[in-house]
């Protein structure tokens, strides 16, 4: 590897056609951040890890040519992106992955392990690198309030808005978790001084989610924050858990999820 031993964005490198399409929200949220942008590759031998080098090297040389106030460096991992989560968290201070849309399904077996986020993105568009207008679906699950710290970060350090869309639960002990949650984030939100709009949603809890989907473009929001799964079947392995199936109905807007499973890792100021 190359670089220094700081909070790392870690940006999935596949060498596809749409690999800079993630490299260029990897270096936004870099910036947004002010944390190291880390070009990461997985080999599966010898051959493809020299080739993998050479085209991490060469990458990285020109984003740093482009960018130069961006600190960037490069990591090999072998097998998987599963199998080294707990390493990128412990020993490189990975504190975000980034991958595209369509790296949805295979990523969700090392998301389920992850402390860090995911970020999900598709596209170049500059109304989706803003990361100005927050979009944060509120339901009735405790899982549902880890969502709070990432919704501040993009609030203190990019001035974004965030919108949270609260569900309508009309059974009384729901509806009463989906107030305690609602206050939580406004109280949470108001002390450390980020913008924040309540909109009244249409659907519950277990609806919300694809809501805030929907109503994207009137929201005119251009990322989304929600908790992943807090449980998982075997129903959910075999037919697709939701999340996978939001990223995919998530068009040009990114997704950022959070692991209700883990300790959340907090960024460093």
């Amino acid at each position: 590897m190359a670089g220094s031993s700081t909070q790392k964005i870690i940006v999935i490198c596949d060498f596809s056609d749409r690999m800079k399409e993630v490299v260029v929200h990897g270096a936004r949220m870099a910036d947004v951040l002010k944390k190291e942008l880390c070009l990461t590759a997985i080999w599966k031998d010898k051959e493809q890890k020299a080739q993998f080098q050479e085209q991490l090297i060469r990458t990285s040389q020109r984003l740093k040519s482009t960018l130069p106030s961006l600190e960037v460096s490069w990591l090999l991992l072998q097998k998987s992106l599963y199998g080294n989560m707990q390493k990128l968290v412990d020993e490189y201070e990975a504190v975000l992955v980034v991958l595209h849309h369509a790296d949805a399904s295979w990523a969700m077996k090392a998301f389920r392990e992850s402390s860090i986020a995911f970020l999900f993105v598709n596209g170049e568009e500059p109304r989706y690198l803003s990361y100005k207008n927050v979009l944060v679906p509120v339901d009735f699950r405790k899982a549902s309030k880890e969502t709070s710290l990432w919704a501040s970060y993009f609030g203190r350090f990019n001035r974004s808005l965030v919108q949270l869309i609260y569900a309508h639960d009309t059974e009384r002990e729901q509806a009463a978790k989906l107030t305690r949650n609602l206050l939580f984030f406004q109280k949470f939100l108001s002390s450390v001084h980020v913008r924040f709009h309540v909109v009244e949603g249409r659907t519950t809890s277990w609806g919300i989610c694809n809501e805030a989907l929907e109503r994207a473009n009137e929201l005119e929001g251009d990322v989304m924050i929600f908790s992943g799964s807090s449980a998982i079947s075997l129903l959910d392995l075999l037919i697709g858990l939701p999340e996978k199936k939001i990223i995919k109905r998530a068009g040009f807007m990114s997704i950022l999820m959070i692991n209700p499973r883990k300790d959340i890792c907090v960024l460093c100021d």
